[in-house]
């Protein structure tokens, strides 16, 4: 039999033949990314043909020619220099579609944006595992008192609508169902995660410690009906301008976490877990015999949202040895369980009086989104839900009541991106 050689020749595209049994498919999204390929860079890759001008390797391409109405189009094709054999045609048409290599997600991550990927036909759960491991929030290390330093009088007003890159930041009550529909826009939310006052009497002015001066003067002294009320407006309006698949976080101290997995049932939402930051310093409590070490985030769904393609067999975990860090089968299992570590922010350094740390929010968001998801947060505070979403490639819109509070996110977020913020309305 002859040696096999192939030869570039030029066939009419409505000449050339599909094979019936071709096992390669493709998505309507395939086909429109390939259908945007091909008008705007033409047929770069030469299609495949055996010599009685069957398909070997290109049908997708002459399938999508044919439909733009090309069929009367000469192309370049490749063709043997004899006739295939069975063998030879199937196990090329196999090869051709199936090996093209692996993808060095870091390189992908990292050179290129996500906006290139997505018009390159990367779809969704693409861009969950390219980002998975190459995201990674950091604490930013804000300086506070620089920060108080120039908030003498606040710049934002209630009503004020800021474009902070993508992201955007808003001055005003998160019960004002129009105020909120106004930050979110046409945009449709993909995750509810809101941290708001925990009815704690907590002084907003004084912080935690009560011996900082941050300007908040939100009231945590509600009665339980008044806080059972807060908190379902506030929900109602998160689930208003959210995608009937979404996911919903809320943090709350640890006696209302029945009362939030009431309202989330009343409000048609499915309870899930009661995920727990293990805050890795304990709360003593006078008269009370236990230190509180955690602070829990009552988590919920609506529909059936998206989860990244984590899967782990929890009994082959058990029985390996894991290290304390740089371990990367630790850091997929804490992806995917309900106890959530991250060092707690010094007293001393908080930016608002319950600031969480950024590497906090980097796990519900990973495994709950993928990159370029809307996450809604109704209670910015300090903006560390906002920085953790700028690390992970996801947009965040949020809003604070206080301008105090507004005009430090701004001055954080302007300080780590060296991006500066837009007043929008």
């Amino acid at each position: 039999m002859k040696k096999l050689s192939w030869l570039t020749e030029q066939r009419l595209v409505k000449d050339l033949l599909p094979f019936k049994k071709n096992p390669r498919r493709m998505s309507e999204k395939q086909v429109a990314d390939l259908t945007q390929s091909l008008e705007k860079f033409g047929l770069v890759e030469i299609p495949a043909i055996d010599t009685d001008n069957k398909i070997v390797a290109g049908h997708q391409r002459i399938a999508v020619l044919q439909l733009l109405g090309r069929g009367n189009e000469l192309i370049d094709v490749r063709v043997p220099n004899r006739k295939l054999t069975k063998a030879e045609y199937e196990q090329y048409l196999l090869t051709s579609n199936r090996v093209h290599g692996d993808w060095d997600y870091n390189l992908l991550s990292e050179y290129f944006d996500l906006d290139t990927m997505l018009v390159s036909g990367f779809d969704d759960t693409d861009l969950s595992v390219i980002f998975a491991d190459a995201l990674e929030t950091e604490d930013d290390n804000f300086d506070f008192d620089e920060a108080v330093k120039k908030v003498k009088k606040s710049k934002a007003k209630t009503g004020d609508i800021y474009a902070l890159g993508p992201h955007k930041l808003a001055c005003g009550d998160a019960l004002d169902t129009t105020f909120v529909k106004k930050l979110v826009g046409k945009a449709q939310i993909d995750m509810i995660y809101s941290d708001p006052p925990y009815n704690i009497s907590l002084d907003y002015d004084k912080g935690v410690g009560g011996k900082q001066s941050y300007g908040g003067n939100v009231n945590d002294s509600k009665t339980d009906a008044e806080y059972r009320a807060f908190l379902k407006r506030s929900i109602e309006n998160a689930l208003s301008v959210s995608k009937s698949d979404a996911h919903v976080y809320y943090w709350c101290d640890q006696k209302y976490i029945g009362m939030l997995q009431g309202l989330f049932a009343e409000l048609g939402l499915e309870n899930k877990r009661v995920c727990l930051w293990i805050k890795g310093a304990a709360n003593p409590t006078p008269g009370v015999a236990y230190n509180k070490c955690y602070e829990p985030c009552v988590y919920a769904t609506r529909g059936k949202p998206f989860l990244s393609p984590v899967s782990l067999n929890f009994s082959e975990v058990l029985n390996k040895e894991i290290a304390p860090s740089g371990n990367k089968l630790l850091d997929d299992t804490l992806d995917v369980i309900d106890l959530w570590l991250a060092k707690r922010v010094n007293g001393q350094e908080y930016l608002h009086p319950t600031e969480k740390p950024v590497t906090l929010h980097e796990r519900p968001i990973k495994r709950g989104t993928k990159p370029g998801a809307i996450i809604l947060d109704l209670f910015a505070g300090s903006g560390s839900t906002l920085m953790a979403c700028d690390a992970m490639k996801r947009i965040c819109y949020t809003v604070d009541a206080e301008p105090v509070f507004v005009d430090v996110v701004i001055q954080r977020y302007e300080q780590a991106t060296k991006t500066k913020a837009r007043k929008i309305a």
